[in-house]
């Protein structure tokens, strides 16, 4: 795991400053290669081969190809020998090498040939490019900046923006799509000149012609087949066993994540089964004013079952003084509010390990997620002969299960009910238009509230402010079964740019790599093979996960519903209202002419008597505003004071 910098021209100054600011990623070594068609710049954190031989940048024998690698190639002991018998030769123990002598071997198609995560870019100085690939996933970041014939990449924004060229202007299209996700999908960053290379993608900058082309390399395909629930789950607990074996890889101390929940648990009870008599280290975080939803005695119990040497972490909301630093490292906005209990617990583990396993990617690929069972329900209610769908609307929120509004919102007063309320009556109604039945759920601010709430202002001139007609072209088309649409929209979209993110910034911000065992490709095709019916079935979650891990975790953690890891983001705004209040305050909101203040005064109003769910909409808010102040006022985040 690394940071990885690059230009398409030679300036070893500004490659240095580039590489510096991402010290965090890779505290251990820094190295350079400059002439007169690129400069590149590496951080690295030592995780296999701690050896000088493994540092980066790394060169083929006569140093006709170079490259900068941020991740890891799980399989590259089986590649390696692959390409030993086909005449080529190592000077490592290195992954990386393996990448440049597979490049050499298959061109870009050496892509399909790894198991990993990954951000990488390599110069090819016979042909006069540079070929950049992000892993199929998108577990790793990769950005870049192309403009006046200037090309400039990065694993983070904040290293790209030390070049003075890049403007540091806001993008309003992607204000728009954070105002409404929380976090930015897509190619588009915040910032209007910076673009993010999606996963399952690669770039190629000719450096003569000054030209950049993106291919897809890889996507996830429906391909049900047939098969009993037996047949599924023993499949599926196969894989994760080889690839939580995979991910055992390196040369430091390694521990987990542990929620308490399905995902973690499975997670260390197959590294129990890997390693029966050896030391597991597990980490888990909870607060001390969210008792009620403290996940920590469910922890400890998978933690005694599989005997691990497990810490507990309890944060209270002295840690908010810590926001500036933490959105820094974020790079853009990012209001999930786990990312702030991440960030600590990371700092946590760092004491003791190096490399962290979690369990993401669980909910996405299985379907965890309560808003799953509103919309299959949803589904087959309006396939009922003879029924008018919108007269059933105040009986299927009432017997939701799990509804989202008791149980998500129940905090609040009729007000931010009501809210909700309106918001599903229109899901429903959507019909097929299943971007709109989706969004409408999900969004934290819906296109009529994001109506009111942003001003005209935009790239193009044009808002738009639904995003269906986009996101039913682009995603929503590709899977033919109902659920795995939805699945397939949060894998391309709130998997990678935000819980992925969202682990990514927050561990190497300690200098910790964050591998997820669920994400393994094999895993995630594998996924798209079972029929939906198992993965949600008679409105039970994960069915199809549970039934294959159901002898290995403890019957508590196997028979409990699904809990969100809770953040007392309400709390916080309640206790520390006028501090709030002062960041989004008028005189600011009218010099930025991004938003109308008299929608957000109204907010401010609402949330004194619906706080969690108004509390969502002002946490949003802030985010972006305390990411306005560092990087595009340009204010030290150590002057932004609590």
């Amino acid at each position: 795991m690394c940071g990885i910098a690059g230009i398409s021209f030679e300036d070893r100054n500004l490659i240095r400053k580039m590489t510096d600011c991402i010290k965090h990623r890779g505290p251990d070594d820094s190295g350079y290669y400059t002439d007169r068609y690129v400069s590149l710049g590496h951080r690295r954190l030592s995780i296999i081969d701690l050896s000088k031989k493994g540092r980066q940048p790394m060169s083929n024998e006569d140093g006709s190809i170079w490259i900068i690698c941020n991740g890891e190639i799980y399989n590259y002991r089986e590649l390696r020998t692959e390409l030993e018998k086909k005449g080529h030769r190592f000077y490592s123990k290195s992954d990386t090498e393996v990448i440049i002598h597979a490049y050499e071997e298959y061109g870009i198609g050496c892509l399909n040939k790894f198991n990993g995560m990954f951000a990488f870019a390599i110069y090819d100085m016979r042909n006069k490019r540079v070929f950049l690939a992000r892993d199929r996933i998108g577990i790793k970041p990769l950005y870049y900046y192309f403009k006046n014939n200037k090309f400039l990449f990065a694993s983070e924004i904040k290293s790209i923006l030390k070049c003075d060229d890049v403007k540091r202007e806001v993008n309003t299209d992607s204000l728009n799509k954070f105002m409404m996700l929380r976090y930015i999908p897509g190619e588009e960053t915040i910032f209007r000149d910076v673009k993010r290379l999606k996963g399952g993608h690669l770039l190629v900058f000719d450096l003569e012609k000054k030209q950049l082309s993106i291919k897809k390399y890889w996507d996830l395909k429906e391909r049900i087949v047939k098969g009993d629930e037996s047949f599924f789950a023993q499949k599926l607990l196969s894989l994760l066993k080889k690839s939580v074996e995979r991910r055992l890889v390196g040369d430091v101390p390694l521990g987990a994540y542990l929620s308490g929940g399905i995902d973690s648990s499975t997670v260390v009870g197959i590294l129990r089964k890997i390693n029966p008599d050896g030391e597991i280290k597990t980490f888990s975080v909870a607060f001390e004013d969210a008792a009620k939803y403290n996940e920590l005695s469910q922890a400890k119990i998978v933690s005694e079952h599989f005997e691990t040497n497990h810490k507990e972490f309890i944060l209270n909301s002295s840690i908010l003084k810590d926001l500036p630093r933490i959105i820094w490292h974020a790079d853009e906005p990012l209001a999930d509010p786990a990312i702030i209990p991440n960030f600590f617990l990371s700092r946590e583990a760092k004491k003791d390990v190096t490399i962290i396993l979690t369990g993401d990617g669980g909910d996405e690929l299985f379907a965890g997620y309560d808003q799953y069972k509103f919309l299959f329900m949803e589904n087959r209610l309006r396939k009922l002969p003879g029924i008018a769908t919108t007269m059933m609307i105040p009986t299927i929120i009432r017997h939701s299960p799990g509804f989202l509004v008791n149980r998500i919102y129940k905090q609040g007063t009729d007000t931010g009910k009501n809210s909700m309320t309106r918001r599903f009556k229109k899901s429903i109604s959507a019909g097929e238009n299943y971007a709109k039945a989706y969004l409408e759920i999900v969004s934290i601010h819906d296109e009529d509230e994001r109506r009111k709430l942003l001003t005209d202002i935009t790239i193009d001139g044009i808002r738009d402010f639904n995003l269906y007609e986009t996101y039913n072209k682009n995603i929503f088309s590709k899977p033919s079964e109902y659920l795995n649409k939805f699945l397939y929209f949060d894998i391309k979209t709130l998997l990678p740019e935000c819980y992925l993110m969202k682990l990514d910034k927050t561990a190497m911000a300690h200098s910790v790599e964050g591998r997820v065992p669920f994400l393994d490709h094999e895993i995630a095709e594998f996924s798209f093979t079972i029929p939906p019916k198992m993965k949600l079935c008679n409105l039970a979650t994960k069915h199809i996960l549970k039934r294959s891990i159901k002898s290995m975790v403890p019957w508590e953690i196997y028979k409990r519903s699904k809990q969100t890891f809770h953040v007392p983001v309400n709390e916080w705004i309640a206790d520390n209202f006028e501090f709030f209040q002062d960041i989004v305050g008028k005189n600011i909101i009218k010099e930025q002419g991004l938003f109308n203040y008299t929608y957000i005064e109204k907010i401010l109003q609402k949330q004194k008597r619906s706080k969690l769910f108004y509390a969502r909409q002002l946490w949003n808010l802030i985010n972006f505003q305390i990411w306005h102040r560092i990087f595009i006022d340009e204010k030290n985040i150590g002057k932004i004071t609590w």
